[in-house]
């Protein structure tokens, strides 16, 4: 091998190591002496879901916490409980990580290697989205019990979707600008569509990453469980079947096919929240696509007909729709293999399945994408 080929290759496989091997991480911290002789804490969470906690006294304004890991993480460094006290999050890496802080820890400056200081990049865009999510959760436990405080949770509640789509897309952004980062592979792990693994909506922004950052232990667990929940369905022919209608005429997957560029096969049931939950953004992509050729059959998994046909009109569906009334043994969700809900499959006009599975925004820009 020439030499200009091995430092190539060392140059290649030397990053590697730090991500296959145990990690020893340090947490340096200094803070205001009126801290002095209270207990500050490290928490984090490793990868098999094990919550870690380590605690210490702050002597003469400073602090240190050592530890091995398996792998980078994120962790949090807080005075008080984990959420309600005063709290900053970190990226624990291979080296030290120094935390000085003249007031609050919140508000501490935060300095590191590679990692840490993609992390403090990214955390500039997420801090104030968690910030004002948390703020919200600890204003509520302080509220007296009453009709005000379910109102404040109601609309607190409501705009949850909108802050894990805010933070979704932050990731997203940074990740975009920063292919090579560790931190934009953790996070896209970290923050896919409902904690569950969303092929469409995930792996364009996995293609993305750079090799070096696939080859890490986590870059390769994502694009395994990646390749599991892509379907097995996606690239192979639609299989058709025939239901009935709410008005009671039978109606074949075909016949819908044949008449649309796209038809999204959308499994549901009206005792299913999640269900109802997605079905707003299935009436949005409807509406703006209905005249470009998208359509949409809902097979719901009901056994009841009254109530069926009140969460088609309670919902707003305008669409095709049909059931056998036979719960989890409809016949079409038997074809499909469906063993939980809601789940879609899209279908182009060859009868070729092109995704499964769309939720959320997912679907909108899937569509759209399609369709201009």
């Amino acid at each position: 091998m020439k030499l200009k080929q091995l430092i190539v290759l060392v140059i290649i496989l030397f990053p590697f190591t730090s991500f296959s091997q145990a990690i020893q991480y340090t947490v340096k911290g200094t803070v205001n002496p009126n801290y002095n002789n209270k207990i500050i804490k490290l928490y984090y969470t490793k990868n098999n879901d094990e919550k870690f906690a380590d605690s210490t006294k702050i002597d003469n304004g400073r602090f240190t916490f050592t530890g091995k890991l398996d792998r980078p993480l994120a962790g949090k460094v807080t005075l008080g409980n984990e959420d309600a006290g005063d709290r900053i999050d970190l990226f624990l890496a291979e080296g030290t990580v120094n935390v000085s802080a003249k007031d609050s820890i919140r508000y501490a400056k935060i300095v590191g290697g590679e990692m840490v200081k993609a992390y403090e990049q990214l955390a500039k865009m997420i801090r104030p989205l968690d910030d004002k999510l948390i703020g919200g959760l600890l204003f509520y436990k302080q509220m007296p019990e009453g009709e005000a405080k379910k109102a404040y949770i109601t609309k607190l509640m409501a705009g949850f979707d909108i802050y894990r789509l805010q933070k979704r897309e932050a990731i997203q952004k940074f990740l975009v600008g920063n292919p090579d980062s560790y931190v934009s592979l953790y996070f896209l792990d970290k923050n896919s569509p409902n904690n569950l693994l969303n092929y469409e909506a995930t792996y364009p922004f996995y293609d993305k990453l750079s090799v070096r950052i696939k080859q890490t232990p986590l870059g390769k667990e994502l694009g395994d469980r990646l390749l599991s929940v892509k379907g097995k369905l996606t690239g192979e022919q639609f299989k058709d079947f025939v239901s009935t209608t709410p008005e009671g005429k039978e109606l074949s997957l075909k016949d819908v096919i044949s008449k649309n560029k796209y038809t999204l096969v959308d499994f549901w049931a009206s005792w299913c929240g999640p269900c109802r939950k997605e079905n707003p953004n299935v009436v949005k992509t409807f509406n703006a696509f209905k005249d470009k050729g998208f359509t949409v059959l809902s097979v719901s998994l009901d056994d009841n007909e009254s109530k069926w046909k009140a969460a088609i009109q309670s919902d707003g569906m305008p669409w095709y729709h049909v059931s056998s009334l036979k719960g989890w043994k409809e016949p079409a969700a038997v074809l499909y293999n469906i063993r939980a809900i809601p789940q879609n499959v899209l279908v182009d006009a060859q009868g070729k399945i092109v995704a499964t599975n769309l939720r959320e925004e997912t679907l909108y820009n899937k569509i759209q994408s399609l369709l201009n």
